[in-house]
């Protein structure tokens, strides 16, 4: 009999694993995820998004135009207050964001003002462009992270997610969210960008 009653419970977990909510999706191109974390005065959002959504290649960039396209990317996600849009009362402002990519260099991926623009020479420079050629093999996506602190959190009942507007090949945010006294999900749009709770 203890048998059964062990086996049924992995059965149960197996089962739940299986469920949308459990199940960890697949790389897919036009679809993102997105955390939301609203705990006091503090809200936290986290993107995991296909590169080829935010600079049209998936791999490291090879050119000077790849480079622009991944310098373009960033700049535009380092301007978190075009990209989620809190009301007003809710006196809102970016405190850190953080942008990484298996395939991408930190230099890349810093703020404008910040890019130390280094100079690779020689074997060090090949090794680079054969770790990026491995790397080019699998499906590549970029993560990043923004922090906000809130003057009024009580004022926090919606966010626009200006996303779409900026990287056009964006089809849908899938979206958990934890607030205050709540959890779930949404599903964003072009036509539908506005999260509430």
């Amino acid at each position: 009999m203890k048998h059964r009653t062990v086996f049924a419970e992995v059965l149960v977990c197996a089962a739940l694993l299986a469920t949308p909510a459990y199940a960890h999706k697949a790389h897919e191109h036009g679809a993102a995820r997105m955390n939301l974390s609203v705990e006091g005065q503090e809200v936290e959002i986290e993107l995991e998004v296909p590169l080829a959504d935010l600079t049209a290649f998936e791999h490291a960039p090879e050119t000077d135009a790849e480079k622009k396209a991944v310098r373009d990317a960033a700049a535009i996600l380092h301007d978190a207050g075009k990209l989620f849009m809190f009301p007003a009362e809710a006196g809102c402002r970016s405190t850190k964001i953080s942008l990484e990519s298996d395939v991408l260099s930190d230099d890349l991926l810093a703020a404008p003002g910040a890019r130390k623009g280094t100079a690779k020479h020689g074997a060090a420079e090949k090794k680079e462009r054969h770790d990026d050629h491995e790397k080019a093999e699998k499906h590549a996506d970029l993560d990043a992270e923004w922090t906000f602190v809130c003057r009024n959190p009580e004022k926090l009942r919606r966010l626009e997610v200006g996303l779409f507007k900026h990287f056009p090949s964006l089809r849908e945010i899938d979206v958990q969210m934890t607030t205050p006294g709540k959890q779930g999900a949404a599903e964003l749009t072009p036509q539908s960008a506005i999260l509430r709770w």
